[in-house]
């Protein structure tokens, strides 16, 4: 029994302390509010009794004065009343100007400043050094060394409150140098020193009253910061988070920490509530974190548990209930600071839901954390992102309950034939009560605060609508891998069809409102609509087998798309981007869709599914949204669409050329040639669809698909599968081989893509479509001759006929004379151009390649060739020159 009477003391004592010094605040704010009225009515007066100087002035005294009333707390002031008419109203008395403060020097700030804060200093070091010499000397004992320490720091303690009693100097600029704060700090620091060393060092007082008395130090320093200052706040706040770690004990306990811990957060937001200091709010915040994170090494289960429900608590008391009572549902937005603090403690308790010594306790400890929060967020909607916090309770301690260990662990009761074959093992039970509980609560409070405040801020309704309606969805995915391991189910996938059917049934009973215009309930609308779109997506996803999850989150963005178009709702665009977020982390996740069953079928396989019914579904997707703009989100529907596409291209080229092994890590140069051809179809593609109606998608994506076919060709066809230095055979006969594939397509490609690429793309842009064209052309053509004089094995190492080479001046003088015959033929400049790079070529290849090598009639049959072909180009320019010189133009 007096044991129990002492625990209440002490938990009384600090409690009745704390609220007296919040009642003696407040009577020091209403006094000092009244002293200030009297000034007022003081001033107000003397400028009556000046009246006749004033009227000589030209200034005329007020007619009569009335005290300003004092504002109701919690109330907002009242509106002023519009002013009656007057004959000609009172002129105000001309402003006083007051000068500037002027800037603290050198020397103010050395003598005022500096010199106090080294004295508060020396002060401190002073004792300390004078306890020193006594324990050297040997003058005093431990006791009496102890109760000079305490005579000391109470001292200094006094001499601040005496000067501070008696006011210091107002001093612009040195608004740090308060004489008052520094005294008190030094005895502060002085109380701490002497109960430390009275505990460590003497032993005269034992762990429980060591850590008692060091607490309450710490915490009247903080109760003492509201009267002197942040500093001192900072010091008592930092001095009871050290507390615990300065007092040694041979049986530590977790509970009196706990409680101790909470008493320091309660005192510490008091007083950064009462004196708006967030600064110390987040510091406690995140002591009460730390200190949770270090419960969690402890065997004892059950401190970690209450740490986790008081900080909830206290935060959310301090930081939300009280600064917003009697705030209206229009201004409230979300708290950042609060919303911080809640996460950092919700994302503790997940953690210590995961500690297998939980047991049993998991589910009501999470239940009650997660009521804590939605209770806050209904109650207080700027702490609305702690609804978001509650879902993340239940979804994490989903994720992270054992219970595959659990089923494994439990027999599974096999029942009479008319009941079951078998009963559903209670470890599974209670996992899936618990997550029904956990997303009913979750989608209720959401769904129910949307409703009864339509008049939310969409960024507070944004929080609720997301926690409703991810909530319950990412329970229900969780539930399902945890217990069927993502393995089809048709139980889960009823639920999920359940789910989809309470989603439908709450955007129908939101919808009732929507005709007021009010966007909080149009919002939940939306929301509820595309959760149950995507309820049903997850599961179809989870019915089906193979790669359906992609294909239903596809779907499902195409779904909230309509949804978005016929609600008006703009964040609603924003799902289709988060859902296309999140079916190209799936897709890298997997690029096979289905793992190693994907099978070696060309083209007809899970490919196509995976990737050509989500491509068709964005694509859709930003067609309906460009109804009603062409934003972002509907740009990002159409980005991905070709994304997807583009993928489903390259990677059934790779499954045909592997026979399925798609991850085989060597490329030939059928694979990388026919990459090409798909990049710069892509590019022609959208080129065209740029000169019909300009983008940045088409401009974009054209730009970079071309850029991705000149780096392909380049760095691949170029040198790396080359045949001629790789040693790669050519698939194929002499003349239908796997090099017009790689080589002779592309070029052929290209050379469209800067044909449709003209009068739309950058200069620049056009240039490298058509050179790509034209060196791919020359290096089919070369590649194929060699495979006609080589066969299959067309390594650079392998000796060059005489033929050869000159089939090789042949073919370059053959391609200069097409080009200049298209180029003469429809006017373009750029294949003249053209071909008089590859005619140059082939003469420097006569001259220098051919006059060494070649004999006989072979040189003379090269030498004759190029001269007829110089000729020709010749009579054929001179033509080109001698129309616009009949018609007085210049040539195109």
């Amino acid at each position: 029994m007096e044991f129990l009477l002492i625990a209440l003391a002490v938990v009384a004592i600090p409690a009745m302390a704390i609220a007296g010094f919040v009642l003696a605040l407040n009577l020091r704010e209403r006094t000092q509010g009244v002293e200030r009225r009297l000034a007022a009515l003081e001033a107000e007066l003397a400028l009556l009794r000046a009246g006749p100087a004033a009227a000589a002035a030209g200034i005329e005294p007020r007619q009569e004065l009335e005290p300003e009333p004092e504002p109701i707390v919690g109330e907002p002031p009242p509106f002023p009343e519009a002013p009656a008419a007057e004959p000609a109203p009172i002129p105000d008395p001309p402003p006083v100007v007051q000068p500037a403060p002027a800037r603290p020097g050198l020397e103010e700030l050395l003598g005022a400043r500096w010199a106090v804060w080294v004295g508060g200093v020396a002060l401190a070091l002073g004792g300390v050094f004078l306890v020193r010499y006594s324990i050297e000397q040997g003058l005093l004992g431990p006791g009496a060394r102890t109760l000079a320490g305490a005579l000391f720091a109470l001292a200094l303690l006094a001499a601040g409150e005496v000067l501070r009693r008696r006011g210091a100097p107002d001093l612009p600029g040195l608004s740090g140098a308060a004489i008052p704060a520094v005294l008190t700090g030094a005895g502060v620091s002085s109380a701490f020193a002497t109960a430390y060393a009275a505990h460590a060092l003497y032993g005269l007082v034992g762990p429980g009253p060591a850590f008692v008395l060091m607490g309450a130090i710490a915490v009247l320093t903080m109760l003492a910061a509201s009267l002197h200052g942040p500093a001192l706040a900072a010091l008592g706040l930092v001095g009871a988070l050290a507390c615990p770690l300065l007092v040694e004990s041979s049986d530590p306990q977790i509970w009196p920490l706990v409680i101790y811990l909470a008493f320091v957060g309660a005192a510490a937001y008091g007083v950064a509530r009462l004196r708006l200091w967030p600064w110390l709010a987040r510091s406690a915040a995140v002591g009460g974190a730390l200190w949770g994170g270090a419960f969690l090494g402890s065997p004892d289960i059950g401190p970690q548990m209450a740490h986790a429900l008081l900080q909830v608590a206290l935060a959310s008391l301090f930081l939300l209930v009280d600064p917003y009572r009697g705030a209206s549902d229009a201004e409230s937005r979300p708290d950042r600071l609060a919303a911080g603090a809640l996460l950092a403690f919700a994302a503790l308790g997940v953690v210590v839901t995961g500690n297998p010594a939980v047991g049993d306790a998991r589910a009501g400890f999470a239940l009650a954390l997660m009521a804590l929060l939605l209770v806050t967020a209904i109650r207080v909607p700027a702490g609305a992102p702690a609804a978001a916090w509650a879902a993340l309770v239940g979804v994490g301690t989903l994720a992270l309950w054992p219970v595959r260990a659990e089923i494994e662990a439990a027999p599974i009761l096999v029942l009479p034939p008319v009941i079951g074959p078998a009963a559903m093992p209670e470890a599974v039970t209670a996992f899936l009560g618990f997550g029904i509980a956990a997303a009913v609560a979750v989608s209720a409070a959401g769904l129910w605060r949307i409703a009864r405040g339509p008049t939310l801020p969409l960024s507070t309704a944004g929080w609720f609508a997301g926690a409703a309606t991810l909530g319950p969805l990412a329970c229900l995915a969780v539930a399902w891998a945890r217990v069927e391991a993502l393995e089809t189910s048709v139980p889960f996938a009823l639920a999920a069809g359940g789910l989809g059917l309470a989603f439908t049934g709450a955007a129908a009973i939101l919808r009732r409102r929507e005709g007021e215009s009010l966007d909080a309930v149009r919002l939940g609308v939306g929301a509820a609509a595309s959760a149950a779109v995507a309820a049903l997506a997850l599961g179809l996803a989870i019915a089906l087998e193979r790669g359906t999850l992609t294909v239903a989150l596809a779907l499902a963005a195409l779904g909230t798309a309509w949804v978005a178009d016929r609600t008006r709702i703009a964040p609603l665009r924003w799902v289709v981007a988060a859902i296309g977020i999140l079916v190209l982390a799936r897709l890298a996740w997997d690029p096979r869709v289905v793992g190693p069953d994907l099978g070696t079928r060309p083209i007809l396989n899970w490919l196509l599914w995976g990737y050509g019914v989500p491509a068709l579904a964005f694509l859709a997707a930003s067609r309906i949204l460009d109804r009603t703009g062409r934003d972002w989100v509907a740009r990002l529907a159409e980005s991905l669409a070709l994304v997807l596409g583009a993928l489903l291209a390259f990677l059934q080229i790779r499954h045909a050329v592997t026979g399925g092994d798609m991850l085989r890590q060597a490329s030939d140069h059928l694979e990388i040639g026919l990459a090409v051809t798909v990049s710069l179809g892509f590019a022609w593609l959208l080129a065209r669809v740029d000169a019909v109606r300009p983008d940045a998608v088409s401009r974009v994506g054209g730009i970079a698909f071309g850029a991705i076919g000149l780096g392909l060709a380049g760095l691949g066809l170029g040198l790396a599968v080359n045949p001629l230095f790789s040693g790669e055979p050519v698939l194929g006969g002499p003349v239908i081989n796997s090099l017009a594939a790689a080589y002779l397509l592309p070029a052929l490609l290209a050379g469209a893509l800067a044909l449709a690429a003209r009068g739309h793309r950058p200069g620049w842009y056009v240039a490298g479509a058509a050179a790509l064209g034209l060196a791919l052309l020359v290096a089919y053509a070369t590649l194929a001759i060699r495979r006609a004089f080589q066969g299959p094995e067309i390594g650079i190492w392998r000796s060059t006929s005489p033929g050869e080479l000159w089939t090789y001046s042949a073919a370059l003088v053959a391609i200069g004379a097409a080009l200049l015959a298209v180029g003469l033929w429809r006017g373009w400049r750029e294949a003249r151009l053209a071909s008089a790079v590859v005619i140059a070529a082939a003469v420097v290849k006569v001259f220098l390649v051919d006059l060494a090598n070649l004999e006989g009639a072979l040189r003379a049959f090269s030498f004759i060739g190029l001269g007829l072909a110089l000729v020709g180009v010749g009579l054929a320019y001179q033509r080109l020159l001698a129309r616009p010189a009949a018609t007085g133009g210049t040539p195109s």
